[in-house]
């Protein structure tokens, strides 16, 4: 909701899921801005959901771990793509929005391509996660 208009509240929305789920286990792609507000609804779904994983910023963050009652969490996961980049596009074709506030044409950015990732272990029975694992691989570009 930070920075977003007033829309459907995200927490009320994840409860009417879960309870027409009833026990699935699940794992919540939070598409948000403020790590704050993962972080509070990560703990929100804490112990009612597997894996709750932040995405949005495109950078991978170094906050992973199992919370009390047995999810795994990090505010951002990151992106595949260019890491020497702005949200994957060339800093020098993004600088000039910055500069002028003008529309300008980003260029997709090729340089130093990263695979950002996280592999977490659930438990069968209990759907709660026993471990959670960042993983970043650097990808050779292609001629």
């Amino acid at each position: 909701r930070v920075f977003m208009p007033d829309l459907d509240c995200p927490f009320r929305k994840a409860d009417e899921i879960l309870e027409e789920l009833n026990g699935v286990p699940v794992l919540v792609d939070f598409h948000a801005e403020a790590t704050s507000e993962k972080r509070v609804l990560g703990f929100y779904l804490d112990g009612r959901v597997s894996a709750f994983l932040g995405t949005h910023t495109h950078v991978q963050t170094a906050d992973e771990e199992i919370l009390p009652d047995g999810t795994a969490y990090i505010s951002d996961v990151g992106m595949t793509g260019a890491h020497r980049s702005a949200i994957g596009m060339t800093l020098e074709s993004v600088l000039p929005r910055f500069l002028t506030a003008l529309p300008s044409r980003f260029q997709v950015a090729e340089d130093d391509l990263r695979l950002c990732a996280v592999l977490i272990d659930v438990e069968e029975e209990t759907g709660k996660a026993l471990s959670i694992q960042r993983i970043m691989r650097f990808l050779p570009k292609e001629d």
